[in-house]
């Protein structure tokens, strides 16, 4: 059942009157709410605007854009980093110049719709993936690139990425979406970028949204600084407008801020899975925050008992219905352990 409310959900929502204990949502830092966030927003609202509209190819430039782009890349350990406003973007940046440069495009299982525009080919499993690979590098010259997401939940990708290891990684170009591992995973929370880098593929390049667990509306795509500069040199870059500066100096701003919410997380987490009775029940990737269903009888009684979480159909009225509990780090011990009781009283 879906809700209308009047403010951003934090740890808790009321609807109706009825306050609600809410486990869902990317969010994962907890940071839309988070006093010091906002504070140092604000503060670069005041110095930067709301909004930079002029192309980033201007005469005048802003430099904290390139401030920015330097910090993240060095943080996840690429040579360079691209900024757009929104990681939906990014990824179509990526995609969209692959498929102009003639380069066969496939999509992985589970990839998300921002990868899969028109010219990208589809597969349902992985050995279609890996037939398709085969066949295309029999017929073409130039390298097939291969679109996924980082986190997708399969357990085919992170941690181990066993789906692509069964590729022949040097003869490809891989392309990953780390929107829900940026500022979760990996060393201090810096994505999969590093654990991709050791799969020895042709070129990799990785693009994220900004906006889940660092809470900064805006996209970033990584890689090579030449890949970078010449996604940079492109009419697709050029005339789309920035993400809004005053972010921007956020993301470079919040670095103590990422690293203690990234650490309250984790203890939340630690505490969730210690008190979890049948975790089996769950589809789960290992230190990911987010706990997969599929029992429309518990999403209901799980309501009932005042928890709300993730619990629509996505990406469309058509797709699969998506039930998933995902903790924050703006969730308090007590809060996770009324959660672990109530699911003790409906799991078998």
């Amino acid at each position: 059942m879906a809700h209308s409310v009047q403010r951003i959900p934090d740890r808790e929502i009321l609807i109706d009157g009825q306050s609600y204990l809410y486990f869902g949502g990317t969010a994962y830092l907890g940071l839309q709410n988070y006093a010091p966030f906002k504070e140092l927003y604000l503060t670069n609202v005041s110095k930067f605007g709301m909004h930079y509209g002029a192309s980033r190819k201007a005469n005048i430039a802003l430099d904290i854009y390139k401030e920015t782009e330097d910090h993240l890349a060095h943080w996840v350990g690429s040579e360079g980093c691209l900024s757009m406003s929104s990681g939906y973007l990014a990824a179509q940046l990526v995609v969209d110049h692959f498929i102009k440069k003639g380069h066969p495009v496939i999509a992985t299982p589970y990839a998300h719709t921002a990868l899969r525009i028109n010219g990208v080919m589809t597969t349902q499993s992985f050995d279609e993936l890996e037939t398709l690979v085969s066949q295309k590098l029999s017929k073409n010259a130039l390298a097939p690139v291969i679109l996924f997401d980082t986190i997708d939940f399969s357990g085919k990708l992170y941690p181990n990425f066993d789906g692509l290891r069964q590729l022949p990684l040097e003869q490809l170009i891989l392309v990953g979406d780390d929107s829900h591992g940026i500022g979760l995973v990996g060393s201090n929370g810096n994505g999969c970028f590093d654990m991709l880098q050791t799969l020895g593929a042709q070129k990799l390049l990785v693009c994220c949204s900004l906006g889940k667990a660092m809470g900064i509306q805006a996209g970033a795509v990584f890689g090579n600084s030449t890949d970078i500069e010449v996604l940079e040199s492109t009419p697709f870059f050029g005339s789309a407008s920035p993400a809004s500066p005053a972010f921007m100096a956020t993301l470079l701003g919040a670095k103590d801020i990422y690293s203690e919410r990234l650490r309250v997380l984790g203890e939340n987490y630690h505490h969730f899975r210690s008190l979890l009775k049948s975790p089996s029940f769950f589809v789960h990737l290992p230190g990911h925050p987010t706990f997969e269903f599929q029992n429309a009888t518990l999403a209901s009684r799980l309501e009932q008992k005042g928890f709300l979480f993730t619990n629509f159909n996505y990406p469309d009225a058509n797709g699969p219905l998506v039930s998933r509990i995902v903790l924050s780090a703006y969730h308090t011990k007590k809060d996770i352990e009324q959660l672990c009781i109530a699911l003790d009283t409906l799991l078998p």
